[in-house]
Order: C-alpha cells, then structure tokens, then sequence
C-alpha cells in the first residue's frame, strides 16, 4: 500500500517536510513513521519509530536520524520512509513527484553525511546521505612480515582520526607525511590464519569525524603485487572493501606462549621432548604468576632490591613487576597460548600499592625488596576465597578480551594439571613426597578455576588425569607434585598435536566434518 507524495520541501536547515494525500478514512489516524536504515555489507538494518498523526504532512527532522548511526556507518547511506496505520504499512509513492530537482540540505546528519530525498526504483521515498571522503593507496610495500600502506585522503575536512581496518580489526597511523597522507603498518601474522596457507582479507579504512565512526572503501588504483621471503600479496580494488590475498610462503613450526609453570613450559624442553622443535617454537613464556598479577598495572621496582636469586629466578620476578607478557604477545602474535593455573593454586597474589604481584615465597621472598615491604596483604583461595575468586574471575575475564582484541587468530589451551603426592624413587617404588602441601584441597582449587574457564570460554583442554602419572627421583629438576615421569611430557604434546590437527582441518569444511565423523567413529 502507498501514500501518495505531493510535496517535499525543507523548512529549515534540519527539518524535512513531506506533504502527502492522506484518504479520508486515515486522517488525523494515530501512526508511526518508519525510518529504516538500510542493510548494508555486514551491518544489519536499523529502524527507528516515531508516533505521529496523519495529518496532511510528515516531519523527519535531522536529530531523529541519530538513532540510526549504530556503531558505524559507511559513506552512504540509504534510509527508507514508510508509515504504518492501522496495522498496514505504507510506503510513500512519488508517482510524478521529481525528487532530483532538491539539492542538499546545508545541515548535515551525523556531523558527517549531506542529506537529500531519493527516489527508489520503486518510485517511493527514501534518504540519501553520503560523504565527500575518498582515500586511495597511493604506494604499498613489505618490511618483513608487515605491509606498509601510504593512503592519501580527500575531503572537505579531514577527519579527527583514522584507521586502516583489515577484517575488522583495526591498524592506527603509524605516521603522517602531510595533512592528508598518512602512512600504516599492518603486521600481517595478525591477519594470515596458521591453517591457511593462503587467505583472503577485507581491506578499508574508519575515520572518526563529530563523534561518528564512518567505514570508508580504500581505493587502489592498478593491481598490486608484492613479494618477499615470507608472504605473497595480492592488492586491488573490489566493493565493498578492497581485496587482499595474503600467501604465506613457510610455515616451519607452530607457535605456542605458555602462561603457566614448568608443567607446561617442560614440554617445550629437549630434556623432556627432544624432537619438539620440528612442530613448535615456544615465543613467550610468563612463569609461575598468577593471572591477577599478570592483568594489574606494571609496579615499578629497584634493581638492586631484585637480589639474592640466580638469573633464572630474577627473570622470573622481574617479569612478575613489568608485566611485560602482554606485549610480547601483541608482537609474536602465537597461533597458540596455553595456560596452567599454578601459580595461582600454589601461591596466590600480593597487594602491592594499587597492583599486584605474584606471591612468590619461593624467590619474592628472597630478595631485598621483599624483606623491606612494609604495606602488603597476602590474598590466596587457602585463606581468601571469596575475594580471591572475585580478584580472579575479574582478571581472567580480562585476559580473554585482551586476547579476542589483540590477537584474534590465537587459540587457547587450558592445561588441566593436578599435583600428585607420590613419585617412583630409584629402584622403582612408589613412595610418598614429602611435603606440607595439601594435594587434595589445591587440586580441588584447581578444579573450581579450570572448570570457570572452561564454562565461561571457548577454549580446547589438555588434561593427563586419568592416567595417573606421578614424580619420580631422577626427574632433571628433582622430585615435586608437578614434576612427573617423562611420559607425562610425551602424552602432552599428542594431545596438543590432535588439537593442532582439529583446527586445521576445521579451517576447511569437507575436512572438519571427517575429522568429526573419525573422532565419533
């Protein structure tokens, strides 16, 4: 059903008026009119509603229209009219009506977009909006693994800020040569999936002008081509995004960041998998720390306080003050981090100033800087419970968005240690460790925190439990409730390999749907 227009003026700088025959039976009838924003690329339509009258003509006025910016918009945009009375909707018909003749409003909409009415092919009435903003790569080269992009603007004004977007994710200006050319790097391991050899990729660009995020086409005039020793690159034009085919030449070995403690961090270790390195490069390793301390503000610290440990163990407290693993995964950008909750179960954190560090007693403890600490407080799940599942949760949860954010293409794996109390002396018998450590009560911790990731995450698990192996005496670093026989570090890293598997099988659908009948069958 339509109503038919009459008239389509502008009453002022920020209010369009349509003038429409309304029949008799509709007048003065309670309606709502209807703007829709339409669908577009993988941004979902947007309707806002307004109550209205039926009278002899409808107002849109400009401020309505925010309600339909969303997150972002693109350069154009199409936003469809319609009324809808007495349970029917009426689209606006503009039969004769010549909507070509109106130029555009002097008030923008959205800070960003010229506005005018617009005739769909079915001759009914729409709003057009568009910006003046056009960006073109203008030069593109490789450094490595990173693509360099030099991108030249045009527009009336320039916008506040802006980014080139490859799939979403987001590169910032890494410099400006003048007021409108600007320069990205875009490490491209951000981008290329371990699984895929070769990738297709969305290139374009977001600026931000008045408070509005606007996704803009990057422009590239002739085909591009790059080579070098670690990527094939394809560039070109295409709609809705520029197109960029990425071919990763060599992939040697998988990359893994352990987040954990030595039951992870062995099975990346000749003396326990000697062949490891044909599959997997250890980049990053954060040891013994607890995720709250690991997700608190850096603590600056003395160096000389740092004393009375071998450089292993300064490593490992240092690392604990900088917080510096975050970054280094922002840069390595692992295929795979795999997380053990030890030094969370085993020591729990320290409230230091306004952050937090690992509590440590086994090398913390040691130095200078901890015998000299004056305001403290001990928080473990032993004493602290409630406070430290508050503390944790919070982290964790932190960790993951940082993860999602920063590095999309990274796959978690939650290795499901547990501490045994037992261990095979040197002839072979089963003997029991001596320690003050409570097995059973920290292996019930560690269930209750592995069991919230894997509730509240999409993650893959390593878990060895049911084999029950325990320590033996002639482990390389002694006997302890994680230090186990070396089958244990074997069986680890089959099961690792069967994850790595899965997911490059997944990567194709013919090959994860073998991949799910084999593992049924």
């Amino acid at each position: 059903m339509n109503l038919l227009v009459e008239n389509i003026k502008y009453r002022d700088s920020a209010i369009i008026e349509i003038a429409l025959n309304i029949p008799k039976e509709l007048k003065s009838k309670p309606a709502e009119l209807l703007l829709t924003r339409r669908a577009k690329h993988k941004n979902k339509s947007i309707t806002y509603s307004q109550q209205i009258s039926l009278d002899d003509s409808v107002i849109i006025n400009l401020n309505d229209l925010k309600h339909l910016k969303g997150n972002s918009v693109s350069v154009e945009e199409i936003i469809d009219v319609a009324i809808k009375a007495e349970e029917q909707l009426y689209e606006l018909s503009l039969a004769d009506f010549n909507v070509t003749k109106i130029k555009y409003m002097t008030e923008k909409v959205w800070g960003t977009h010229w506005i005018k009415p617009y005739s769909t092919n079915k001759k009914t009435v729409a709003i057009y909006t568009k910006t003046d903003f056009a960006a073109k790569v203008i030069e593109c080269s490789l450094e490595k693994s990173d693509l360099i992009l030099t991108v030249e603007m045009n527009a009336t004004i320039l916008p506040q800020d802006c980014y080139a977007t490859i799939n979403g994710k987001k590169y910032a200006i890494e410099s400006s040569l003048n007021l409108n050319t600007i320069v990205f790097r875009i490490p491209l391991q951000n981008s290329v999936h371990l699984y895929k050899t070769i990738s297709k990729e969305d290139v374009s660009m977001q600026y931000i002008m008045n408070d509005t995020v606007v996704s803009a086409h990057l422009h590239v005039g002739n085909p591009v081509q790059l080579n070098n020793e670690l990527y094939t690159i394809q560039l070109n034009s295409s709609e809705p995004y520029a197109a960029m085919w990425i071919e990763r030449k060599k992939n040697d070995a998988v990359k893994v960041a352990v987040l954990g403690s030595c039951v992870t961090r062995d099975n990346f270790n000749s003396k326990f998998n000697p062949d490891y390195k044909k599959s997997y490069e250890c980049v990053s390793l954060q040891n013994q720390s607890s995720i709250i301390s690991l997700m608190a503000p850096a603590l600056a610290f003395p160096q000389d306080k740092i004393d009375n440990l071998n450089d292993w163990d300064t490593w490992n407290v240092k690392t604990d003050f900088q917080k510096q693993f975050l970054k280094d995964l922002k840069k390595q950008q692992p295929d795979y981090l795999i997380i053990d909750l030890f030094g969370d179960i085993f020591f729990g954190c320290l409230r230091v100033a306004d952050s937090f560090l690992t509590n440590n007693y086994w090398k913390l403890a040691k130095t200078s800087y901890f015998k000299e600490l004056k305001n403290h407080d001990a928080i473990t799940l032993q004493n602290n419970q409630d406070e430290y599942m508050e503390l944790w949760k919070k982290a964790v949860n932190d960790l993951f968005a940082f993860l999602q954010a920063e590095l999309p293409n990274c796959k978690v794996v939650l290795h499901k240690a547990r501490f045994t109390d037992s261990y095979y002396d040197n002839e072979g018998q089963v003997k029991t460790i001596a320690s003050s450590v409570n097995v059973q009560t920290l292996n019930q911790y560690w269930d209750l925190l592995d069991g919230y990731i894997q509730e509240n995450y999409q993650i893959d698990a390593i878990d060895l439990t049911k084999e029950k192996y325990i320590s033996y005496e002639g482990h390389p670093w002694g006997v302890f409730h994680v230090h186990f026989e070396m089958n244990y570090y074997q069986q680890f890293l089959k099961q690792l390999h069967r994850i790595v598997v899965k997911h490059y099988l997944e990567a194709e659908h013919v090959f994860a749907t073998i991949y799910q009948e084999l593992e049924q069958a």
